[in-house]
């Protein structure tokens, strides 16, 4: 893993430092603000708490609903270091596992996705059913007293919210999903129900920047117009016309209507959900820590990012289209409009990894101008007040 604050002299600086950097520039109003201290983004010792104080406890997203159509369909997904195993039950639930053998914790599954209706470690063939229950152990017999229904694989909490699937690895009941994010679908996000978009893609990608940058650089869309010229700045959504939501704990968006009502970035003649600028307005939010989406009327792009290390990050992100707009693609022609779409993506997130990396190169100095922020980076700020709130000790 690449450290690319190593020499930059933010990599040695003390927990309590950099807490009271983040404070000082979180307690700052809006008006005045200015980036993120760059410390948070290079400091050993932040990267460390930070894995306790948000990943151990806050809500993760691994995944869409609809990409475990059958029982036994699962995901894998990696947080804090710890795999964790998303499985469909037989009664269409879903539950959430740590992804290890209760024997010896060995890794039961290398595979980021699949099917199987048994899960068998490698090591000493102990199986659990897809409800994580031990139903084979080899020789236990063995063991005086050994019990199969005490060693199950260890459970976490799951929950569903319009369309995604999260898992929390803290070991008392979180705060609900929904109740977090109630405001967010009740005044926004839930006319368009993303619940019913279709998945069609699912992807990773590795990028040598902190996990920080790349939600830094999703929660504005001031780069876009310069940055994004081969895709998303094609929508012609002028920068006067952007408007950043209000402060919550829990998330942050902002929203733009397009020019054109029609074509790409618009809502299908069939889409009867959304009334009025909603049929061509593009919203893109940030469930906190690490969930980003980009959400229109015929399109949905998420992306999960989390920290391999200070200077390197793994995204998983998907896209998911409406039921309608899928039903216009003959089926001859679907390959390609998906090979396109994918190659789309593909340029875009280029585009973004350009400005990622070189934003945690550039903060790796420690001479740095005071920075500034436009009028529409209020989500950027409201992030860092997040970061600040629950990093305090």
């Amino acid at each position: 893993m690449k450290n690319n604050g190593l020499l930059s002299g933010h990599t040695d600086l003390k927990l309590n430092e950099v807490l009271a950097k983040l404070q000082l520039v979180a307690e700052t109003p809006f008006e005045k603000a200015i980036p993120i201290p760059a410390a948070v983004n290079h400091s050993q010792e932040f990267f460390n708490h930070e894995q306790k104080s948000i990943f151990m406890k806050e809500w993760i997203c691994v995944g869409r609903n609809d990409e475990l159509l059958r029982p036994g369909d699962f995901l894998t997904h990696e947080i804090a270091g710890i795999s964790v195993l998303v499985v469909r039950q037989e009664d269409g639930s879903i539950r959430a596992f740590i992804n290890a053998c209760a024997h010896r914790f060995a890794r039961l599954l290398q595979e980021e996705k699949g099917t199987s209706k048994r899960f068998t470690c490698p090591y000493h063939s102990w199986t659990y059913n897809i409800a994580g229950d031990l139903v084979r152990a080899p020789y236990m017999e063995m063991k005086d007293n050994f019990d199969k229904t005490k060693n199950g694989l260890r459970r976490l909490y799951l929950e569903l919210w319009e369309g995604f699937i999260y898992v929390n690895l803290s070991k008392k009941q979180p705060k609900k999903v929904a109740s977090c994010l109630n405001s967010l679908r009740e005044n926004v996000v839930g006319r368009y129900d993303m619940g019913s978009y279709k998945t069609i893609m699912r992807k990773t990608m590795v990028w040598d920047a902190n996990w920080k940058n790349l939600i830094e650089n999703f929660t504005e869309s001031y780069h876009v117009p310069m940055a994004h010229k081969k895709t998303f700045a094609l929508h012609k959504k002028p920068l006067e016309d952007y408007y950043c939501g209000e402060d919550d704990d829990h998330y942050g968006y902002h929203q733009a209507v397009q020019e054109a009502d029609t074509g790409g970035g618009a809502a299908h003649p069939k889409n009867n959900k959304l009334k009025g600028d909603w049929r061509r307005t593009m919203v893109d939010f940030c469930v906190f820590p690490c969930q980003l989406i980009t959400l229109m009327p015929d399109f949905l792009w998420y992306i999960t990012v989390l920290p391999q290390g200070i200077g390197q990050f793994k995204a998983t992100w998907g896209v998911a289209i409406p039921p309608e707009i899928l039903d216009d693609i003959k089926p001859f022609e679907y390959e390609k409009w998906l090979s396109d779409l994918s190659d789309y993506m593909d340029v875009a997130n280029e585009e973004d990894k350009i400005l990622v990396q070189a934003l945690n190169q550039g903060s790796a100095s420690t001479i740095l101008p005071t920075g500034s922020l436009h009028p529409i980076e209020k989500n950027l700020w409201q992030f860092t007040r997040y970061l600040s709130r629950i990093c305090q000790i």
